[in-house]
C-alpha cells in the first residue's frame, strides 16, 4: 500500500492530483485550443490513476447538457486519447463550446 504522506498533511485534504503532462490541440473550425491536462491521483493506490482533462465542455446538435469525459486510465497515452476521443465523440461544426471554469 502506498504510504500516503499527503492525506496526513491536514485532515480536509480528500485527494491529491499531479499535473503530469498538457497538451494543446488546435481544430479546424473552432476559434478555442483544446487543451487537455493528464492527470495522475498520488494519494491513493490505483490501477487507473491518470485521467485527462479538457478545458473545454461541448454540446452536440441534440444533446441535453455539455460533455467533458472525465474516465480514469491506466497510462497517460490512455488518459490523453480518452480525453481527446471524449470531446470528439460530440463535437461538430454546429455543436455549443464553453470553456471550463478554473481549468
Amino acid at each position: 500500500m502506498v504510504e500516503n504522506k499527503y492525506l496526513r498533511l491536514n485532515a480536509k485534504i480528500a485527494e491529491v492530483w499531479e499535473v503530469v503532462g498538457t497538451h494543446e490541440i488546435w481544430i479546424t473550425g473552432l476559434d478555442k485550443k483544446l487543451k487537455i491536462k493528464v492527470l495522475k491521483i498520488v494519494s491513493s493506490e490505483s490501477d487507473n490513476p491518470y485521467m485527462g482533462v479538457s478545458n473545454l465542455k461541448v454540446k452536440g446538435k441534440d444533446c441535453a447538457d455539455y460533455y467533458q469525459s472525465l474516465h480514469n486510465q491506466s497510462t497517460k497515452e490512455e488518459a490523453l486519447n480518452d480525453a481527446i476521443r471524449g470531446f470528439f465523440a460530440f463535437y461538430s461544426d454546429d455543436a455549443d463550446v464553453k470553456e471550463v471554469e478554473d481549468w
